[in-house]
């Protein structure tokens, strides 16, 4: 960028450029609060700034009183360690946004750790609702229990169990390799940019830019419809137990569909159709010229913040600590100090071992059902085996079969078993199956 001559609108349109993690123009705009008192109608992006800034005030001491309330409350680690996770997504994304504005030049690279961020919340969304489904896993482990039923009205998942270890796994799998292409993307765009091949403003195919987006896209669908598909399924374990599933997934992922197809997709397209024009000075109290990518840059951390605080507020009603307040009984409260260590301390170990263990799942899925094939292959398989029998383990088998039979699991009888028309006790602690 010539300094010389700031009316000269600054495009960053070529690929490969120069290479660094900073703006190959350095553009950096004056944060000049007097020339806002003086000539207010010139500083718009002093307004949005404040704006902003506003906005992620509210979004911290929303989020802080869920924390400390939570931390005042630790009754139950297994649900609430995810949730004080979950919560710290919507203040630490639109602070690291609000950055992202005040240095347009380090913007790129800001908001990779951003988008890291979100793919780690969205983990830990699934992780919790995990956490709630336990005790219904282990009211039904050993049997059979077949659904059908409609995502979205339209498509029809049929099951035969649900609560299967296929199921499982192959959702686990599809919500785990989120926050994984998380990880890579962001060490690929961080290397792109040093290298000069990120091109994020030129959408060149020469450039690492248009190639990620599109993965992000086909990985976000993916996805969207896994969890869709998981909501679904589990219908009636939230309705059963109180859960406010729904309203905790929108929480999450509302945010991450509104920042990438109106903050992303949308912004992008209005750029490229040149309905987002840069400014030549004329307009700007220091006489300095925006590119249009600035422009974009600077509502795309509105919409970001808009959104992250009104996530915020929502994650107040449904990832705060009424429901273990309300069930605690005669549970002992763990102390501030632990609950913070629990929370957040041993989380990055915690997902790296999670990792770990949905790779062991996938390879024991793949074995069993190999093992499966050559079974009906060798003509040992049967109608009457289920498929949790033949994708478990000996020992697993064996304890099944100590089990009283219930001619309610049966193959080929599409009936919910009669425990869901018993009282839940409010997804805590597993409730013992009748004998």
């Amino acid at each position: 960028m010539d300094n010389s001559n700031n009316s000269t609108v600054i495009e960053e349109d070529t690929c490969p450029s120069s290479g660094g993690l900073q703006s190959v123009y350095g553009f950096t705009p004056g944060f000049n609060f007097s020339d806002l008192i003086a000539h207010p109608s010139q500083n718009w992006h002093l307004w949005g700034w404040l704006v902003c800034l506003l906005l992620l005030l509210i979004t911290w001491i929303v989020a802080l009183v869920t924390i400390i309330r939570h931390i005042r409350n630790y009754y139950y680690p297994s649900i609430q360690r995810h949730k004080l996770r979950v919560l710290l997504y919507p203040p630490i994304y639109a602070t690291l946004a609000w950055f992202s504005y005040l240095r347009y030049d380090y913007s790129t690279t800001i908001m990779f750790f951003a988008t890291l961020f979100e793919a780690l919340a969205i983990y830990n969304l699934f992780t919790c609702l995990e956490a709630y489904l336990q005790p219904f896993r282990d009211e039904a482990e050993g049997s059979k229990e077949p659904i059908k039923t409609k995502v979205f009205g339209l498509v029809t998942v049929s099951l035969k169990s649900k609560f299967g270890f296929h199921f499982r796994t192959i959702i686990t799998i599809l919500v785990v390799q989120y926050p994984v292409w998380a990880i890579v993307e962001a060490l690929i765009s961080i290397i792109s940019s040093v290298k000069g091949y990120y091109c994020g403003e030129s959408y060149s195919f020469r450039g690492a830019y248009v190639y990620l987006t599109i993965i992000n896209f086909t990985l976000l669908s993916l996805i969207l419809s896994a969890l869709f598909t998981y909501l679904a399924i589990f219908h009636n374990e939230w309705k059963r137990g109180q859960i406010s599933a729904h309203g905790m997934f929108w929480c999450v992922k509302g945010p991450v569909m509104a920042i990438f197809y109106f903050g992303d997709i949308l912004l992008s397209i209005l750029k490229t159709c040149n309905v987002i024009k840069g400014t030549d000075g004329t307009q700007s109290s220091d006489g300095l010229a925006w590119p249009a990518s600035a422009v974009k840059n600077g509502l795309d951390v509105i919409i970001i913040c808009v959104t992250m605080m009104i996530a915020s507020c929502l994650m107040y009603k449904y990832f705060g600590p009424q429901d273990q307040i309300r069930k605690k009984g005669d549970t002992p409260r763990i102390t501030g100090w632990k609950a913070f260590v629990d929370a957040y301390v041993t989380y990055i170990p915690e997902f790296f071992r999670n990792i770990l263990c949905c790779g062991l799942d996938s390879y024991r899925l793949a074995r069993k059902r190999a093992e499966l094939r050559q079974r009906k292959k060798d003509g040992l398989y049967t109608a009457d085996d289920s498929s949790d029998n033949a994708l478990s383990s000996d020992a697993d088998q064996y304890r099944t079969s100590q089990r009283p039979y219930d001619s309610s699991y049966q193959m080929g009888e599409v009936q919910q078993p009669s425990r869901l028309n018993t009282t839940f006790n409010g997804g805590y602690t597993p409730v013992s199956v009748p004998p």
